[in-house]
């Protein structure tokens, strides 16, 4: 399967209003413009007026080069072009990082537009979404074979979104009044934390793809107890059998202290109790290592800590760390919401 037949598919999932003005922009060369031209295509015909916008890592790269340093100071004018855009949908064939030839003098210019880009692209939007696409570049940025990467994402990608929808809101409305959450995992460990005053997301097409998940910002000091995690993924490292301790919504154990001294790095609440979210994406068969993708997989949840002010919490940090796992039992006010990798409420 060719990946531009599945944009369709997606581009059903991002409930585009008729008449929006769409920003597609592309972190790709000109040999990839196809699948550019593919996502506009498709856009347009849900009603969507898209603008195509094209950032090529070697460009760039020319551009910083050759250009003379006193005409790299973006004006704010020029990001206000941006900002007409009703719908931003970012499409990566590889991350946001330079080329490896760009001028390392250029790095601070560099890191101010892309600062003053990204505000640009999120600030007072409808929808923000990014699509990673499956390319053997992405898959090597997260230490995953290609060939295991690239099956996974057409999986996750091909889901019945319609579905998928559906499920969503159907567990968030029932999950929306509970507020005592109580995770048995294994080794007999026991975590505890309140969700009171907060609300649930849902993202089911319309933010990170590929999606299929519920998750919540939990009352940060509400974290007490213990929970024990299979597998660990930070830095091309994979520690197995992770135990993590919280009190009062502080990480304050952990039995790798590698681990522990990558988390310590990290300033603000990198400590903190910041997500609590439950996998729906059926077409995921299993876990890679790869985060975006486990974490979404049907019959997993998962935990962060880290970053959360951006969906209802007040933990500000520039780490945001998942940890998936299946739980023995999870339950939600006594009742029990998972059985294993089954939602049984």
């Amino acid at each position: 399967m060719n990946f531009t037949e599945i944009i369709p598919n997606m581009v059903s999932g991002f409930e585009i209003k008729g008449g929006s003005i769409v920003l597609l922009n592309f972190l790709g060369e000109n040999e990839d413009l196809a699948i550019l031209d593919k996502f506009a295509l498709e856009i347009a015909k849900v009603g969507g007026v898209p603008i195509r916008w094209q950032q090529s890592r070697e460009l760039i790269k020319t551009y910083f080069t050759e250009v003379s340093q006193e005409y790299l100071d973006f004006p704010d004018k020029y990001f206000g072009v941006f900002k007409l855009a009703d719908v931003v949908i970012d499409i990566f064939m590889y991350g946001p990082a330079p080329h490896k030839d760009f001028p390392k003098d250029k790095f601070p210019l560099y890191g101010a537009y892309m600062r003053k880009l990204f505000g640009a692209l999120t600030e007072g939007k409808d929808l923000f979404i990014q699509v990673r696409v499956p390319t053997e570049e992405n898959a090597m940025a997260e230490d995953i074979d290609y060939e295991i990467y690239k099956e996974a994402m057409y999986n996750a990608l091909t889901i019945d979104f319609k579905k998928l929808k559906e499920e969503c809101t159907d567990l968030i409305n029932k999950l929306k009044s509970k507020n005592k959450v109580t995770i048995y995992s294994e080794d007999d460990k026991v975590l505890t934390f309140n969700l009171e005053n907060r609300s649930w997301h849902k993202d089911d097409g319309t933010g990170d793809i590929p999606c299929g998940e519920v998750f919540i910002a939990p009352v940060e000091e509400s974290a007490e107890g213990e929970i024990s995690i299979p597998q660990v993924i930070f830095q091309r490292r994979r520690l197995t059998n992770v135990l993590l301790e919280f009190k009062a919504g502080k990480l304050i154990g952990c039995s790798s202290k590698e681990l522990m001294e990558f988390i310590n790095q990290f300033p603000g609440d990198k400590d903190m109790i910041a997500e609590f979210g439950i996998g729906l994406n059926e077409n995921i068969k299993g876990l890679i290592g790869c985060t975006v993708i486990d974490e979404k997989c049907k019959g997993t949840a998962h935990i962060a800590i880290g970053m959360n002010n951006m969906f209802g919490g007040k933990n500000s940090s520039q780490l945001h760390m998942d940890f998936i796992f299946t739980p023995i039992k999870i339950e939600l006010d006594n009742e029990i919401l998972m059985d294993g990798a089954k939602i049984v409420l």
